[in-house]
């Protein structure tokens, strides 16, 4: 059965392990990029712009597709005030929107419960990768996890 009703979708591309944000959304005209990544900064010619001064990894060329077309979003400079500088304490943080205790709850998890507080589905949050997400962590709430597709 197919239906006319398209519902609103929300996904959180997370790249975590060696990519860091100046893998895949590059300053591309600015001369210091080149200059502190001699060996990591993808070539001029190579990447795909998306304005002025930023661009995709050539390898994302399906997000610039979507970024494109406005069904995607890139937020930059996401932090928080007196960093610790603790990479573990930070990612507890960025998980459950935490930061004055160590949460329990994951900022997805909440999210998806918002969404549905009726718990009329029967899956509501899908991860795509190792492990569940703290991040969707959540008593109730259901949600997936996917190793490989």
């Amino acid at each position: 059965m197919t239906t006319e009703v398209k519902e609103n979708v929300l996904v959180v591309l997370q790249l975590t392990g060696g990519n860091d944000f100046m893998d895949t959304i590059i300053p591309y005209t600015n001369g210091i990029y080149y200059d502190c990544r001699p060996t990591l900064s993808t070539d001029q010619k190579d990447v795909l712009p998306i304005g002025e001064e930023l661009a995709f990894h050539p390898a994302a060329g399906p997000l610039k597709d979507l970024y494109d077309d406005g069904k995607m979003a890139i937020i930059q400079g996401v932090g928080y005030e007196n960093s610790s500088r603790s990479h573990f304490r930070a990612m507890d943080i960025m998980h459950t929107c935490e930061p004055d205790r160590v949460g329990t709850q994951g900022w997805l998890g909440r999210t998806i419960q918002e969404l549905d507080p009726d718990q009329q589905n029967v899956l509501t949050g899908v991860n795509i990768g190792r492990g569940l997400p703290r991040a969707m962590a959540l008593s109730g709430v259901p949600v997936t996890s996917i190793g490989d597709l």
